[in-house]
């Protein structure tokens, strides 16, 4: 049954989680400023800036991290009151799509990771 090397199916997993680290750091370093700029009114866009600021290019990922999941589940936030509706809604799209993609992609391959370590146990 197990035709295929676990090592082989660990190294398609693992090499995009890799590839896909390098690029969120990349984007985090680059936009993360950018990103902030479209949401200023959102209290928690500004207090996670507040609290990450000064983790360096670690803070600069939460931050990125945290912003798209806010993109891509804006419900939760609103109700809670943590964000401006009207900015999430006029934040650009075509960065939007860029962030809720890189989440995506993150959640796919951990749950690709988790599966493959639950059958080769």
């Amino acid at each position: 049954m197990n035709a295929v090397d676990p090592g082989l199916i660990a190294l398609l997993i693992l090499a995009p989680i890799i590839l896909a680290m390098i690029v969120q750091c990349y984007i985090a370093h680059r936009y993360t400023e950018r990103f902030e700029s479209f949401l200023t009114n959102c209290t928690f866009v500004t207090g996670n800036k507040k609290t990450f600021q000064h983790a360096g290019l670690l803070g600069k990922v939460m931050r990125t991290g945290l912003i798209s999941m806010m993109l891509a589940m804006p419900t939760i936030f609103l109700r809670r009151g943590l964000i401006d509706l009207n900015e999430v809604k006029r934040f650009p799209p075509n960065m939007r799509r860029l962030l809720v993609s890189m989440l995506g992609i993150h959640i796919v391959l951990l749950i690709a990771l988790t599966i493959f370590h639950y059958v080769y146990r």
